[in-house]
């Protein structure tokens, strides 16, 4: 009986090797970016190895373990000849700039190795360089961490961020700075910042302060602007949302 179970089995194990059942049609979905003709082409040969009778999906990340911009891959077989291969990807959300060299940078703090960063993408620039591949400086993931926070209308619009002497700040594409301040209750700032964006109050403003959430302001130089939305008269001030305080200066 034992021997003709080890038969068997080793019958299986020929079986599951053979030829007939060799990996010919790979179908690859999730794929993106610069890098997804190097990735697919390894997912592709290494599938290729195998039989659909003897399918790995290790196999296939551990072939494409070098490329960080592979969050994870799964694969289903189609017998006898097929494979369809699922992959997810760490996207890029930022631009790193530091020593002369720019890399992509995923929300994780994850340099995207092989992944040219679109002009596009918000600019960080860190005296720090990433250890590891990763980034570890603490300034450098508070921005990070803002970036990751906005959303993704509002992301798209963003140039870069910096720290200055108000904090966290953003400087939007044709548009004004945004002072955010420390990195706490982000979420609640980029909520202040798309309604002071969107209130008639503060078109033209030169920056807008988010680092009260409950009281956002807009710095402004239309007079007549200011004198509509907070009752005083000067060349530059600082507006409130509507229904919210608002405070002024002269200039």
């Amino acid at each position: 009986m034992l021997a003709a179970l080890a038969s068997y089995g080793l019958w299986l194990a020929v079986l599951r090797t053979l030829p007939l059942f060799e990996v010919q049609n790979v179908t690859i979905s999730g794929l993106s970016g610069n890098s997804a003709p190097q990735i697919a082409s390894t997912l592709t040969l290494t599938a290729r190895e195998m039989t659909t009778t003897d399918f790995s999906a290790e196999r296939l990340r551990e072939a494409v373990a070098s490329y960080s911009a592979v969050a994870g891959v799964r694969a289903a077989t189609e017998f006898p000849h097929g494979v369809r291969i699922a992959v997810t990807e760490r996207h890029a959300i930022a631009r790193l700039a530091y020593g002369g060299v720019t890399v992509a940078l995923a929300a994780d703090g994850r340099v995207l190795a092989g992944l040219v960063p679109a002009h596009s993408l918000p600019l960080i620039r860190s005296a720090v360089p990433p250890l590891g591949g990763r980034i570890t400086d603490p300034l450098t993931r508070a921005e990070l961490a803002l970036l990751d926070a906005a959303p993704f209308p509002l992301r798209s619009h963003v140039f870069a961020v910096r720290s200055s002497s108000e904090g966290l700040t953003v400087r939007l594409r044709g548009g004004p700075l945004v002072y955010f301040g420390d990195a706490l209750m982000l979420h609640a700032k980029w909520d202040a910042t798309a309604a002071v964006l969107a209130s008639p109050t503060s078109r033209g403003a030169r920056y807008i302060d988010v680092s009260l959430p409950s009281r956002p302001a807009a710095a402004v130089d239309d007079q007549a602007t200011i004198a509509a939305s907070s009752g005083t008269t000067g060349a530059t001030g600082t507006v409130g949302l509507p229904g919210m305080p608002s405070s002024s200066t002269s200039g």
